[in-house]
């Protein structure tokens, strides 16, 4: 077994081996196991060295070579990890390849190593159909996982998946208690073969729109259990997601799966793809009108289960369609007033929410659509805002202040008071820009925060507040003295967007920031804050220019929008500016910066159009920049629009963010609405 393994330069080809060992003492240790649990598995050894492990998603080159020696040694009949292994190959065929930016140009375009494993993957379909027959379920399940994401595969591994679904569609497994023991009330419930159920996902994942008749049959069959023609009901929804369903009895299908604590239907039995909780959920957010119905359904019904899951699939469905908050709120608004006016459940799982709670936090991230239930998160606000707050509030002060409405600045003063004790469960990035009409009744709160009574030079959570605070203006002066007395020089360029953001205004400040030019760190931006502040150009193009010539595209993204800010002006950062542009292992996102420095100092779209097209195409789109400014997707959209007719090649893609029916960010309502109006705003500059 593993012939070769150790002849395989595994360190050249970018694996780890200082976290768990090398890869074939792991490989020889994996088979000669013991069942394991947890960290104790050699499997999660061999990963943490198969994976960059600042970015957990990208898988280094040696990946296809393992993907041989990972199946020879699952393929063993009493091997318990088996199902670890398949896991790590399906973590693997789903991951993004790591890039390498200090590779050699001369060594030619690094390979794809997921593309590349995913190949001999393809290349073992019979062997990994095999694992269909498995005597463990959960290995079945394991495997059908896998088989779903090799669609290349799918002429090979369609028929033995069907086959399995079919043989298991009709098992009915009585349900163990706690250690495998009959539950103490009598018998368990009967449960689905859990490995027949993955595998009718792993068909509508892979080919749902060719088994419309299939998944017909197996909905219909009386006689198999009620999980497997809930999955089947979710191939029907895959095979057409833009329709609506086609009969009420597919979506009791799958409320009655959901609503039972014992389906095989959940996370904790199928760990299916995607950010959903149950397999059932990630398949519906493709099908909005199906998404929604199943909400409505579960709403509408009694007891704790229905209500937690309502509440868990319509998150879901409002982070994914657009339209989804407009029709659930209602009838979430409904559920918050019922939800009152009984007593919440004594025990609940560690870490879960009330419901209540829960529900006013989804009404929290709808974003504007929310507006209609401003008087409802009004009302969750009772007792004193400088007292220990109910769990409901602050997802209810959250929602107040993103709608601009007063009401909830008692609550936001007192949490400005407190300090991060009650600012970590606020977003004020979010919160913050649309209370500039209460800034008055917010000042001493904030001047509390961000001066000199507060203590230390501030973290995370005042850095937010500061950048927050840039949307204000003018409206923010009264803080600025406030906010220079605080910082000491070392940390007051942290302040230096909201100085700039300020104007003449923050002349005031301006020997503290004329001191910062003696920092080699901080001098260019101090250049440009001071030339934000008294309008003289002095020598920040120059400071600025020099800096991204030192540190090169990284510095890019910060860098590239403020010479961006001086036009003609900054012509000497030109060639410095388009050597980064044309630099092969230049981030996308530091190339949106760049384009539009460029264009904002030369005039000229030629070649600049495309990437910020192509930054905007894919999914999901960032949500924030990094701790200052927008996000590099939603300039790019931003920049589009400024150059006018030029970038009318981008409008297609410009129209899909404006009036598409899927959100664009993952999990970020307002993100998303920031890049509708913008793209909006784009398209009517380009077709003036």
């Amino acid at each position: 077994m593993f012939d070769g393994v150790d002849e395989v330069p595994w360190g050249r080809l970018g694996y780890d081996s200082r976290g768990g060992g090398r890869v074939g003492d792991l490989l020889r240790e994996i088979v000669a196991a013991r069942p394991g649990k947890g960290d104790d598995s050699p499997v999660w050894r061999l990963r943490h060295g198969l994976f960059v492990t600042h970015v957990p998603d990208e898988v280094c080159g040696a990946a296809p070579c393992l993907v041989p020696y990972l199946i020879e040694g699952a393929r063993g009949a009493r091997q318990p990890h088996r199902g670890l292994l398949l896991d790590l190959l399906t973590d693997m065929a789903r991951s993004a390849p790591y890039r390498d930016v200090l590779r050699d140009a001369a060594a030619g375009p690094e390979p794809d190593h997921v593309a590349l494993a995913r190949e001999a993957m393809v290349a073992h379909a019979d062997a990994l159909v095999g694992f269909l027959d498995d005597v463990a379920r959960k290995v079945v399940v394991a495997a059908a996982r896998l088989l779903a994401c090799l669609p290349e595969a799918a002429p090979t591994v369609l028929p033995a998946l069907r086959a399995r679904a079919e043989k298991g569609a009709r098992v009915k497994i009585r349900a163990r208690g706690a250690k495998g023991q009959r539950s103490a009330d009598g018998p368990g419930p009967m449960t689905a073969d859990a490995g027949a159920v993955a595998c009718v996902l792993a068909v509508a994942w892979l080919a749902a729109g060719d088994h419309v008749e299939w998944f017909s049959g197996l909905a219909g069959a009386e006689d198999a259990h009620r999980d497997v023609r809930a999955a089947a009901a979710a191939g029907l929804a895959l095979a057409e997601p833009a329709a609506p369903p086609a009969s009420e009895a597919a979506i009791t299908l799958m409320a009655d799966a959901e609503a039972d604590p014992a389906t095989t239907l959940q996370h904790t039995r199928i760990r299916w793809h995607g950010d959903a909780v149950t397999p059932l959920g990630t398949a519906l957010i493709q099908a909005e009108h199906w998404q929604r119905a199943l909400v409505r359904q579960l709403l509408a019904r009694p007891g704790h289960r229905e209500t937690d899951q309502a509440l868990y699939l319509a998150g879901e469905a409002i982070a994914s369609w657009r339209a989804s908050a407009v029709e659930l709120l209602p009838a979430l608004a409904g559920k918050v007033r019922e939800l009152r006016s009984v007593a919440p459940p004594h025990r609940r799982r560690i870490g879960q929410e009330q419901p209540l709670v829960h529900a006013v936090r989804v009404i929290s991230q709808a974003g504007q659509a929310a507006a209609p239930q401003a008087d409802l998160m009004a009302e969750m606000l009772t007792g004193d805002p400088a007292g220990p707050w109910p769990e409901v509030a602050a997802p209810a002060v959250q929602t107040l202040a993103v709608l601009g409405d007063g009401r909830c600045v008692p609550w936001l003063a007192a949490a400005f008071r407190h300090g991060f004790g009650r600012l970590r469960d606020l977003d004020v990035l979010e919160a913050i820009p649309a209370m500039a009409a209460h800034a008055d009744a917010l000042m001493p709160a904030l001047t509390h925060f961000l001066g000199p009574a507060s203590r230390g030079s501030g973290g995370f959570e005042h850095l937010e507040c500061m950048n927050a605070l840039v949307s204000w203006r003018e409206a923010a002066a009264p803080l600025l003295q406030p906010i220079a007395d605080r910082l000491t020089t070392t940390y007051l360029a942290s302040a230096f967007p909201l100085f700039a953001a300020l104007g003449p205004a923050a002349a005031e400040v301006v020997p503290r920031v004329r001191a910062v030019l003696g920092d080699e760190a901080h001098r260019h931006e101090a250049a440009w804050t001071l030339w934000r502040i008294t309008g003289e150009t002095g020598e920040a193009p120059a400071l600025l220019t020099r800096h991204l010539a030192r540190y090169g595209g990284h510095s890019a993204g910060d860098v590239a929008p403020l010479l961006e800010e001086f036009g003609p002006a900054a012509e000497e950062a030109v060639p410095v500016l388009r050597a980064l542009y044309h630099d092969e292992f230049a981030d996308r996102f530091d190339r949106v910066a760049i384009a539009r420095a460029l264009w904002a100092i030369t005039g000229e779209p030629d070649g600049l159009v495309a990437p910020l097209r192509d930054a905007i195409t894919t999914r999901p789109l960032p949500g924030d920049g990094w701790w200052r400014g927008a996000a590099s997707a939603l300039r790019a959209v931003e920049g589009l629009g400024m150059m006018g007719p030029a970038a009318a090649e981008a409008v297609p893609a410009l129209e899909v963010i404006a009036n598409g029916r899927a959100r664009v960010t993952r999990r970020d309502v307002p993100a998303d609405e920031r890049y509708q109006r913008a793209a909006r705003q784009a398209l009517a500059l380009i077709r003036a």
